[in-house]
């Protein structure tokens, strides 16, 4: 596809295999897309710092992380957050509505926390019970599935400022400003580079994927992905779990 210039790709779900590795095959074909000239990146809502932890071998052309916080294209070009009074009032709100056992996490560029008791996933996290939490974050993610309790929180600081959604995989919701969208950080990246979203090919499984593939010239579901973001997809690729990103780069790009 001549007109393709830049892959996106999510990871979880998409580049990922089901244990978070990327495979050899993977790794070897988003390289021979980069040196024909083709720039790659990751679209991830893991924070930077977890994310980069699980690109050995990979050498990113652009990095969106933290659910479209954040834009790295050589250098960051493209920042939203939520201000220390906002997460704040996000926080005190979220314990009001769920209780004093609320469990929540978030991230900014510096760090991810959260106040889970048991094990966290991932050895990148901190505890934190969020007593005198005072930095501002990218996002903020609520142990829960109750979306009427969660646009309770999300009126603590503004309906229309807040884009909020739940993860499929797992019972959480993911709240973040209305810029912090991965739409909105492609969209910042094409400024940037002065290119259109036509001419981005995009991957993903997840509800905070639909706006990205709707948006970008080339919109592909993965196989394993939920039904909405396959019904709004220009196709269907394999599987996470049957390296589709790849196959679809060496059938489409190389």
């Amino acid at each position: 596809m001549e007109n393709i210039s830049i892959i996106l790709s999510d990871l979880d779900g998409t580049l990922f295999h089901d244990d978070k590795s990327i495979s050899d095959y993977s790794k070897a074909m988003i390289a021979e897309t980069q040196k024909k000239g083709v720039l790659f990146g990751v679209c991830t809502s893991r924070a930077g710092i977890n994310a980069i932890k699980y690109l050995d071998g990979l050498s990113p052309d652009i990095l969106i992380t933290n659910g479209g916080g954040i834009v790295t294209c050589r250098e960051k070009i493209y920042s939203c957050e939520f201000s220390v009074e906002e997460i704040r009032t996000l926080i005190d709100a979220t314990f009001k509505v769920f209780g004093p056992d609320a469990v929540l996490s978030v991230d900014n560029e510096f760090g991810l926390y959260s106040n889970s008791k048991e094990e966290l996933p991932d050895k990148f996290w901190e505890y934190n019970d969020f007593s005198d939490f005072n930095e501002p974050c990218m996002k903020l993610c609520i142990e829960s599935l109750d979306k009427e309790k969660i646009e309770k929180v999300v009126s603590s600081i503004g309906l229309d400022k807040i884009d909020y959604l739940p993860f499929s995989d797992i019972p959480w919701y993911k709240l973040s400003k209305k810029g912090a969208t991965k739409e909105k950080a492609i969209e910042a990246l094409c400024s940037h580079l002065k290119i259109s979203p036509a001419q981005i090919a995009a991957f993903g499984d997840d509800y905070n994927d639909i706006g990205m593939l709707k948006l970008c010239g080339k919109g592909i579901a993965m196989k394993n992905a939920i039904p909405e973001v396959q019904k709004i997809a220009d196709e269907v690729c394999k599987s996470n779990e049957a390296d589709g990103v790849a196959d679809w780069i060496k059938e489409n790009i190389l």
